[in-house]
Formats: C-alpha cells, structure tokens, sequence
C-alpha cells in the first residue's frame, strides 16, 4: 500500500537481438521505454529508427479493422452478452505468427469482396435508375436516339404532372398545325410524351412548349427502342445480381472467422504498440541504445533477460531532481486497489509523495453507505458486482472499478441495517396491507433524527478533515518542514483543542492557550511576508483561514442531505404504492420507484463522495503531478492472454 520504488535502465545491446529483446519486454509487462535523455555528444552515431515497420503494423490493423467492420454490416454479432467472459488464450497461441497470417489473409479476401460488392452495388443503383428512367417510353416504337427526318424534327418531351394535357394541346394548335404528338407514360413528378414536327414550324413548337412548361428531353445516349434498351438492362442487371450474390455469398462463409479476426487484430494492436516503443530507442547499424523505467521489485527478473542478451546496462535510483520524471505505479491490496480508478481520474501522486488509497478507502466506502443507507441497494450492488467480477473476468481497471462498488454496497447494507431500511419502508408499508404491522428493528431514522443524522455527518467531515492534517503533519515531517507543519496544522489542533476546553470551563488557562494557537497561526502564515504585507496577510489568515476551515466541515453535511433524499423518495413511492391498498399496484409501484430512486442514488452518492475526497481531503496534504506507468506490456479486450512462451512472428 504505497508508491512502487522505481529504477531508471539505461542499456545498450546488439541491434539484431533488438526486435526479440522488446518481445521478451512486452511478455514481463514491467519495464516503461522512454526516449534516452542526456546521450553524450560524441554518440551522435546513435539516431531513432524510421516508421517503416510501424507503417506496416498500422496498414495491418486497418485491414483488420476494416475486415471486422464488413461482418458488423452484414449481419456478424459479438459473442456472448455482458457476463461472458473473454475467452482465455496462451501467450504463445496468440502471438502464433501462422494463425496471425490466416487471418490476415481473410481479412483482405474480405476487404477485396466488400469493394467489388460495393463496385457492383454502385452499378447495379445506376442501371436501375436507367431501368426506371426507361419506364415511360416503353410502348413508344421509337428510336430513342431517333432526331426527325430530312422534313421532320423530333422530340421527346417531359411536362410537370400537375400540368393538364389539354394546355399542352392546346399550346401546340395555337401554333401549328404541323405537327404530331403522342402521350406516352408517367412517374410521380412528370408525365411524357414523343412530338414529331414539320421543320417549318419548329420555331412555332419550340415556343410553344415553353410556354406549356415542357421540357425537351436529350436521350442520345440511348439507342433502340426504350423496350429494347430495358430488356438489355434487365439482362445485364441479372447479370449483376449473380455477381452481387456471390461477393456476399463469400462473405458469408467467412463470418466464422469473426473471432480469428479479433484475435489478429488484438495481435496488431500489441505490434503497433511495440513499434511504437522501438522508435524510442536510438539505432546504430550494429547497436541500439534503451532507456526506460522498471520497478524495483522486477530489478532481478529483468537483469536475467538483459544478460541472456548479452545488454550492457546500468539501474540506478532515481535522483531528486529525476522524481518529476518518475512513473508512479501504486501497490495495493484488493481493497484499497479498488480506490485507483478515483486516483487515476483525480491525478496520480508524484513520487516523494503518499499513495491516497489505504487514506481514502475507509472514508469513501463509508460515506457511500451512510448516503445510500439501504440493504436492498446494498445487496444489489454486491450480488451484482460480485457476479460481474465471477463471471465476466474483467480487465484490471473494470474489476477495480466493480470492487469499489462491490465495498460500497457492503457499505449500504451495513447502514441501512442501521436506519433499519429496506427499499425505505417497503416491509411495513407491504406488512400493513396484508394486516400484520412489523417494523424492522433499527438504531435511528433519517426523517425521524434528522438532528442527529447532521451530527454524525459532520462528525465524519471532522475525522476526515483531522485525518488530512495529520497526514501532511507526517508529510512535512519527513521532507524536513517541521515549521511548515508547526504553524499550518498544529496551530489549528491547538485553537480548536482549548477552544473546546474553554468551553468545557477550562478558564484562564484555556484562554492563554487558545491565544498562543492564534499566535501561531498568525506568525506562521505571514511569516514570509514583508511590511504591510504582514498586515494583509494577517487579515487574510483570520477571515480566509476560519471561514475556509468551518466552511469546509460544513460541507459534509452533504451526507445528511443525500441520506435524507433517498429515504424521501423512496418513501414516496412506497405510500404512492400503498393508497392501492392491494399487494400487487404496491408491490409493482414500489418496485418502479426504488428502481429509479437507486439509479439516481448510485451517480449522486459517487459524485457527492468524490468531491469530498478531491476537495476536502486531498487539498489537505496530497502532492499531485505524477505520471501513470505505462510499460510495454500484452493489453488486450477480446482476449485474456496467459502468460506464456512467445513464439516468434
């Protein structure tokens, strides 16, 4: 339960062992590569490697991801459902560079069937389009490319649909009677027709289909008659659809492979990231130098492998000056290990600072419980979690997240035995229907000692906040601050101490003493200022110092507040439940509302309890800015990797 002690590795080894070295690395899952710093001037022979392998890599997981994209859309479904656990697979069977391969290859057969689908889908759009254009010259025997003869000019014509035929005729014989017109078919927004025209009045027809609407259509590109051209179309839209068929027909037989080509690219990810860290390293034609950090725990296991390479290296603690520089890894058991998402979220400590979690824990879990107060919800979310964490095996970050609320509901139940709840007053509610009161045995009630429940959370707001100075009082102690810690926190113990015995009677001496903490507190805070500033800073100490102190204290009384609204509405729902009168309308109304009440109680309860860690406990003696450890390590999400020979590939 405390901040992982780290090495700094510096080494310099073989570049043909390289590729095989950071494979041996990523199996430990334990050394974090950094790009070297400080390299002496004279090794300028040293330069990073170019991209082309992580180029490669990359081309290989787009074509995996693209492949696993085509099944999604024709119809592939995920196996399992939220409880099924990834399937386990043997290190050395999922860096198998044969299945890898196989893989591959599907993936490309079936990016190379989804571009030729698509290629004839497109085709297919257009010769239906050209089918359905077709469509209103079908029982017209005209060439549709024919343009009149060596006395004639010919037209095909569109006119809107709502325009009446009449006025087209009508238009026409106005103008000319040389002419000839016939109506052929229509679709939604038109209707056509073919005109044949004497070449004298074609001025005359021109000007009156304008003024009718008409638009002269150019079908050029069309020849034959229009039935003609639609039963060519037909023919080479069969044609199509047999093609189409088959692509999806070949993608079909390849959705088994669905599972192959997540397992490939789970592969391609960790290549990718492995090509990522060997452009961190510096490359000679012969040499290659690595830079990085480990833990110091791992310091045996990772000379081991550094000398079967034959590495010239050096592991040395980090300096003082180096600790911004420090990757922070925490070493917790499962309990407090649990409280690493809210760590990891908030901002890691740095590394001469105090890991937060064995802190935090005891206070999160209980103030989680004290808002929720429910055994029902606390069941809930141990059955629940519990379950989750058995049977769908999840990575690292989900169990710690599941295991935190697995605690808080443990917590829950624990106070709502307490308050004597269970899905608020669900049991005497159900129990005065059915005619037989009970009353389940309690300590107190939210909504009947509302006093005391107020006491009691600002109760817990003083321990944690005492709990924070003490922290930072041994926090300053051992960085050698002991005045730091004389004048910020133990002025303060000492005002509220004789300021509590004063008033317990404490008399004169109680009053001298109380005087000596004010003292302090303010020599302590103006201690650094000058001249006037002493004044200002004195000023600022007084108001700032005493308001921001009460202030903070008050701010517990959050729990109160939370506690108080669950039991009310949950309360509500149950009595909304109970006007029926009848088992069934309470039973159903009350289950509804406790429903919602604990979805509403789960988010508010988790961000009431976060701001309290973050802000009134953390602000207190947490010395933040470290960067989380990222070693070169087998990160998979469709597969759970065991540990294991790698075979090469």
């Amino acid at each position: 339960m405390a901040i992982v002690k780290m090495k700094r590795l510096k080494a310099l080894g073989m570049a043909a062992d390289r590729q095989e070295l950071l494979k041996r690395l990523r199996s430990l899952g334990c050394v974090e590569i950094r790009a070297p710093e400080d390299v002496p001037e004279d090794w300028d022979f040293l330069a990073p490697p170019g991209p082309k392998d992580l180029d490669r890599v990359n081309t290989q997981l787009q074509e995996l991801e693209a492949a696993l994209t085509v099944l999604k859309t024709h119809g592939a479904k995920g196996k399992g459902g939220l409880l099924t656990p990834r399937p386990q697979l043997a290190e050395a069977e999922f860096f198998d560079p044969d299945r890898y391969r196989s893989a591959l290859a599907v993936a490309r057969e079936l990016n190379e069937d989804q571009r030729k689908l698509t290629a004839h889908q497109s085709q297919r759009a257009k010769l239906a389009a050209g089918m359905a254009a077709l469509e209103p010259w079908l029982e017209l025997p005209v060439p549709l490319d024919f343009e009149g003869t060596r006395q004639t000019r010919a037209w095909f014509v569109s006119v809107p649909k709502n325009q009446p035929r009449e006025t087209v005729t009508e238009k026409l014989d106005a103008a000319t009677e040389l002419y000839d017109l016939t109506w052929c078919g229509a679709d939604k927004e038109s209707q056509y027709f073919f005109l044949l025209c004497h070449d004298s009045a074609d001025e005359e027809v021109q000007s009156a289909l304008l003024d009718a609407g008409c638009t002269r259509l150019n079908l050029k590109n069309w020849s034959g008659t229009a039935a003609e051209c639609h039963r060519a179309l037909e023919q080479e839209l069969s044609e199509l659809d047999g093609f189409i068929q088959g692509r999806q027909s070949d993608i079909q037989e390849n959705m088994a492979r669905q599972e192959d080509l997540q397992m490939a690219l789970e592969r391609a990810r960790q290549d990718a990231e492995l090509e990522r860290s060997k452009l961190r390293l510096l490359d000679s034609e012969s040499t290659f130098l690595l830079e990085g950090w480990l833990p110091a725990e791992r310091e045996q296991t990772v000379t081991e492998v550094l000398n079967q390479y034959g590495m010239a290296f050096e592991l040395s603690d980090p300096t003082q000056d180096e600790y911004d520089k420090v990757p922070i890894q925490l070493k917790n058991n499962p309990v407090t290990a649990s409280m690493n998402p809210i760590t990891e979220m908030y901002s890691m400590p740095a590394y001469d600072g105090v890991d937060p979690n064995p802190l935090m824990a005891p206070f999160f879990i209980t103030f989680f419980g004290f808002m929720m107060n429910d055994m029902a919800y606390g069941l809930l979310m141990v059955l629940g979690t519990a379950l989750y964490i058995k049977l769908a095996r999840p990575k690292v970050g989900q169990r710690n997240f599941m295991m935190l609320f697995l605690l808080c509901g443990v917590s829950t139940f624990f106070w709502g035995a307490l308050t004597g709840s269970f899905l608020g007053d669900f049991i005497p509610q159900l129990s005065q229907i059915l005619g037989h009161p009970v009353e389940l045995p309690h300590l107190f009630t939210p909504m009947d000692d509302t006093i005391m429940v107020m006491i009691g959370s600002l109760v817990l707001g003083v321990i944690q906040v005492f709990t924070g100075m003490a922290i930072s009082v041994v926090e300053k102690f051992r960085h050698h601050d002991p005045l730091d810690a004389l004048f910020d926190e133990i002025s303060w113990w000492i005002i509220l101490g004789s300021g509590a015995w004063a008033i317990l009677g404490g008399g004169t001496p109680a009053l001298v003493v109380l005087a000596l903490g004010g003292a302090m507190l303010l020599v302590g805070g103006t201690r650094k200022n000058k001249g006037l500033g002493k004044i200002t800073g004195a000023v600022g100490i007084i108001y700032n110092g005493v308001s921001g102190f009460f202030s903070d204290i008050l701010s517990y009384v959050r729990l109160m507040a939370l506690m108080l609204s669950g039991s009310v509405i949950a309360s509500v729902f149950n009595t909304l439940g109970a006007t029926f009168n009848s088992v069934i309308p309470f039973v159903l109304i009350s289950l509804v509302g406790n429903a919602l009440n604990l979805a509403l109680n789960l988010l508010g309860c988790y961000v009431h309890t976060l701001r309290l860690q973050c802000l009134e406990f953390f602000g207190r003696f947490y010395k933040e800015g470290g960067k989380p450890f990222k070693p070169l390590a087998v990160d998979t999400n469709y597969v759970e990797v065991i540990k294991g020979g790698v075979k090469n590939g």
